[in-house]
């Protein structure tokens, strides 16, 4: 078993993806309707990574 059970291998990660993608473009107020060219302004080394996405959603720390 990949990861021993504790993270999303290749498709459990594509199937989660995939229905937040799904999730947002059904929502007529989602920035992907809104505002289709938005792209994050914080990045961090060049990207704008998932962890920065929870960051700033204060649902997690950064990393020290």
């Amino acid at each position: 078993m990949r990861e021993d059970g504790k993270r999303l291998g290749p498709v459990g990660g594509r199937i989660v993806a995939e229905v937040f993608i799904g999730l947002l473009e059904g929502d007529h107020l989602s920035y992907l309707t809104q505002d289709p060219g938005w792209t994050p302004t914080l990045v961090t080394n060049g990207n704008f990574t998932m962890t920065d996405l929870l960051h700033v959603a204060g649902v997690v720390h950064p990393l020290t």
